[in-house]
């Protein structure tokens, strides 16, 4: 039988509504009304309202019916207008298509091509770091992030755009997105130029490497070149462009974020520091850290996939329905606004014991089954580069914790999450910088 029962309401404010506990720990907020309403429920932020799926049955049902009932042109066209980043918002073949094309650059072979180049960038940003300055976190594995993914991804060096790159990604983010902001923020006269400025950057990119070919390993720029759409057609070059500035994007939020919560989890759990500060150790071969040691770092890896549970780089797909349906004895119609919350379920009891807990000793084989850890989402939208990732975290960390001694503002120094342009620790989150291991050894 159909139902027309809409979904329960989260208790709000009134005017603000759910926007000041969304504004902060998301993840939390959530996951307490997911507990005391069930698996879908309606949330309102000022003028915005949302129905939040949650669930293991909310993450199936993405997996196995979000193109059917689902559109993200809506929540993620932005990047595509802005930026003509099309992935987000294709369907079906062309879809698949644009994605096979970035997944096949954006992969563990071109790291491994390009580990020397990796290694040298991010030893030298990480060593600029001054001791006895307060660090902070996150800006500085934004910078870390770009710098990285720019060396291995397309090798065209960012850090005299980096400020544009960033501003313009997390102003997109904040209006089409979270709608933090009207979309008059993006006619403003200084988030233009910095969006010209960034797209005239790729364009540059994409002709240096068309009239100058290189030899080894094709990477993202090559394979942008070479790609055809569906119609065997190169793709416009606002596409290519857009395609370009992929990783950027990606670097600045999705891999930054999850730097500096993980640089949070090993400075508050002294005992998990060691036990991969060992591992690091004996990992590195006179003086460097060979690629082929990443798949065996265990430890190192566990620390990721916890940090990715606790502190997941987003609360889950955004999404407007274009076909309704009937999930969990509620109506939902078209048009309305949804976040399927993927991250939900990493913190349910009865998917992992003690949620709340930091656990370095978590497995997590059974639950990536069961499609319950979804850090990066799931379905025909997960994130492009989850594998790669969790291969740039770890080699991350084993550098950190080999060259740098960092300490808390306090050894019980709690941060504050904040939700957008996407979950992170919060500006003001910093760290001293002690000094290199070396030195003070």
């Amino acid at each position: 039988m159909t139902t027309t029962r809409l979904p329960p309401m989260a208790p709000r404010l009134p005017v603000l509504g759910n926007a000041l506990a969304m504004a902060g720990d998301i993840q939390r907020f959530l996951v307490a009304q997911h507990r005391a309403l069930g698996p879908v429920f309606r949330v309102r932020a000022l003028n915005q309202a949302f129905t939040i799926m949650a669930g293991q049955e909310a993450n199936q049902f993405l997996h196995r019916h979000g193109e059917e009932h689902f559109s993200s042109r809506d929540t993620m066209g932005g990047l595509d207008r802005e930026f003509g980043m099309r992935v987000h918002v294709l369907t079906g073949a062309p879809h698949r298509r644009l994605r096979r094309t970035l997944g096949s650059a954006i992969s563990r072979d071109l790291l491994a091509a390009r580990w020397d180049t990796f290694s040298a960038h991010t030893e030298a940003r990480i060593r600029a770091w001054r001791p006895g300055a307060p660090l902070r976190v996150v800006d500085q594995c934004q910078r870390l992030a770009a710098d990285q993914l720019s060396s291995v991804l397309t090798g065209a060096a960012t850090t005299d755009r980096f400020e544009q790159l960033r501003s313009a990604f997390e102003r997109v983010l904040d209006v089409t997105v979270a709608g933090k902001w009207p979309r008059a923020a993006l006619r403003l006269p200084a988030y233009r130029r910095a969006r010209d400025e960034i797209r005239a950057f790729a364009g540059a990119a994409l002709a240096e490497r068309a009239a100058r070919p290189h030899d080894g390993r094709p990477d993202l720029l090559d394979h942008i070149l070479a790609a055809t759409d569906q119609h065997g057609r190169p793709y416009p070059p606002d596409v290519q462009a857009g395609m370009a500035l992929q990783g950027y994007f990606a670097g600045i939020n999705t891999v930054a974020y999850l730097y500096s919560f993980l640089v949070y989890a090993l400075l508050r759990h002294p005992t998990v520091h060691q036990r991969v500060t060992e591992e690091v150790d004996a990992s590195f071969v006179d003086g460097r850290l060979p690629f082929e040691r990443l798949r065996s770092m265990a430890v190192t890896h566990r620390l990721v996939m916890e940090t990715l549970r606790l502190y997941p780089p987003a609360p889950g797909s955004t999404r407007t329905v274009v076909k309704p349906f009937e999930f969990g004895g509620c109506h939902v119609g078209t048009g309305t606004r949804v976040l399927v919350a993927t991250t939900v379920p990493h913190h349910l009891p009865e998917h992992y014991a003690d949620p709340d807990a930091f656990d370095l000793d978590r497995d997590f084989t059974g639950s990536r089954r069961k499609g319950v850890y979804a850090p990066f989402s799931v379905g025909g939208h997960t994130c492009l580069g989850a594998g790669i990732t969790e291969l740039l975290a770890t080699a991350t960390v084993a550098h950190l914790v080999r060259d740098v001694r960092l300490r808390l503002p306090s050894p019980d120094h709690r941060i504050r999450i904040r939700a957008t342009p996407g979950p992170n620790p919060g500006k003001r989150f910093t760290v001293t910088v002690l000094g290199s291991r070396q030195r003070i050894a």
